[in-house]
């Protein structure tokens, strides 16, 4: 078997301790900064959170102002749409006057028409008798 080095063989327990010590601590430092890594990753999320969400209050401003904008252009639209039914039932209102107007002209000249053609039959049955009696004395005087 081969010897040990006396050195190797002489660790006190403070040292072991020391060295153990030096290690945690060595440990604790890693740690410690790869928490420093993590937490300034984080931050680098947070600010980027942080943009997006004024981006999305930005957008969200936009859509309210391109809200009340609609609100407001529908609210003309549908003024005009009832000033246009207005004029269309004012203007309709007076044709309906002259449809009633006309349907009474039309009634009266059908009733016109239909009292002519009743003269008319009248007119002609006097003509047939005229003609008779002109027959019966011309047939008179002829014998």
């Amino acid at each position: 078997m081969a010897k040990r080095s006396p050195a190797k063989r002489l660790r006190t327990i403070d040292g072991r301790f020391t060295s153990l010590e030096r290690l945690v601590r060595a440990g604790f430092q890693q740690t410690e900064s790869r928490f420093r890594g993590i937490e300034s990753r984080f931050r680098a999320v947070d600010s980027r959170f942080r943009g997006v969400e004024l981006r999305f209050r930005a957008l969200s401003s936009n859509i309210g102002a391109f809200r009340k904008q609609t609100d407001t252009r529908f609210r003309v639209v549908h003024l005009e749409l009832r000033n246009l039914r207005k004029e269309i039932n004012d203007s309709l209102g007076g044709v309906g006057e002259r449809i009633d107007r006309l349907a009474n002209h039309v009634d009266g000249f059908t009733k016109l028409h239909e009292t002519l053609d009743i003269e008319m039959k009248v007119i002609k049955e006097q003509m047939n008798r005229f003609d008779q009696r002109l027959s019966r004395l011309e047939a008179a005087q002829a014998s």
